[in-house]
């Protein structure tokens, strides 16, 4: 008789563990996901060498960008993804070596951002969705249909958000050639990360602990399906995409004084793409911001990285930099 009355208890715990939740936990969560940190952004300025492009997502989006060097002979296209809260002319910024290398590069502004269109009832989230996904879809569509541009090999580029929205592309386009994501995080990594320091100052550390794993990526997982639901898109996570990568293709970038994407966060996403990418951590720098604390190392990493990708003839693949002493190299 004592079993019965101790298989009842456990399903009322189980049913009151569900319900709480359910109703408190998983809006909580929810909640957090719609607060995007306050990131300072200064967009880019027009710029008289782009050629500006229009073009259309299948869900009839208006969208705008900017083409540098499409007229010219070039050994390879950057696609160029901004960060969110950016716009499209920003690319010169982080892509000038590459310009002044003479490669062609193209980038446009997400739905919601800089010049495209906003659509009704839209609010653009510092989480990658399918809606960003669908942007970055009529982009290369764009591409192929440029009669110079489409027969370049692509390499995406992308900051923050964008820089997710660069590894996802990679995953799964075939003809992407190479990754360089700068401050980039996988989206259940970092609400993970989130959910473990919240945690900690409302629970006793043992206490969390004894709290299951798959229980927590369950709750989050259940958060996120919640707030999907609320704003009538759905998150993409790189996790579940990840195998579509070429880990050799990739180049991660990240600040040690990072306090969004943490070193933590920065080096679970380099373990989840695999031991072959490149994984260079900026000594001093915050989000986005390697470029700005070291700028020579910064462009002499990513030339390196487009000519491996992009011109394998030119330059060998296991060619290695030499560090200076002013940043840190993992991986």
């Amino acid at each position: 008789m004592i079993w019965l009355y101790l298989i009842l208890f456990a399903g009322l715990v189980a049913v009151v563990e569900m319900l709480a939740t359910r109703r408190l936990l998983v809006p909580s969560i929810a909640g957090f996901l719609e607060k995007a940190p306050a990131f300072r952004v200064t967009p880019g300025l027009p710029d008289r060498r782009a050629q500006s492009v229009q073009f259309r997502t299948l869900d009839g989006v208006n969208l705008s960008g900017s083409v540098w060097n499409g007229e010219q002979e070039s050994c390879g296209l950057i696609l160029y993804l901004p960060e969110m809260d950016g716009n499209h002319w920003m690319a010169p910024k982080y892509c000038a070596a590459l310009l002044d290398e003479g490669y062609a590069l193209f980038s446009f502004d997400f739905r919601g951002q800089g010049e495209s269109e906003r659509p009704s009832g839209y609010s653009a989230s510092h989480w990658m969705t399918e809606l960003e996904m669908r942007d970055i879809s009529a982009a290369m569509e764009f591409i192929e249909s440029h009669p110079r541009l489409s027969t370049l090999p692509i390499l995406v580029f992308g900051v923050s958000r964008g820089g997710v929205g660069a590894l996802l592309t990679g995953a799964r386009y075939p003809k992407v050639r190479g990754v360089i994501a700068d401050s980039a995080f996988g989206t259940l990594t970092m609400l993970r990360f989130f959910a473990d320091r919240f945690a900690d100052l409302i629970l006793p550390r043992w206490l969390y602990r004894l709290v299951p794993n798959w229980h927590v990526e369950r709750t989050l997982r259940q958060a996120m399906a919640y707030n999907e639901s609320r704003r009538g898109c759905r998150f993409v996570h790189l996790e579940d995409e990840v195998s579509g990568l070429e880990a050799e293709s990739v180049l991660l970038i990240s600040g040690s004084a990072d306090t969004y994407v943490s070193q933590d966060v920065a080096g679970q996403l380099h373990r989840l793409v695999g031991s072959g990418s490149q994984h260079w951590v900026a000594a001093g720098a915050r989000h986005n911001m390697a470029r700005s604390v070291h700028q020579s190392e910064y462009d002499r990493r990513v030339l390196q990285h487009a000519a491996v990708c992009l011109q394998p003839s030119v330059i060998p693949a296991d060619a290695l930099l030499r560090p200076s002493a002013a940043v840190s190299q993992a991986g």
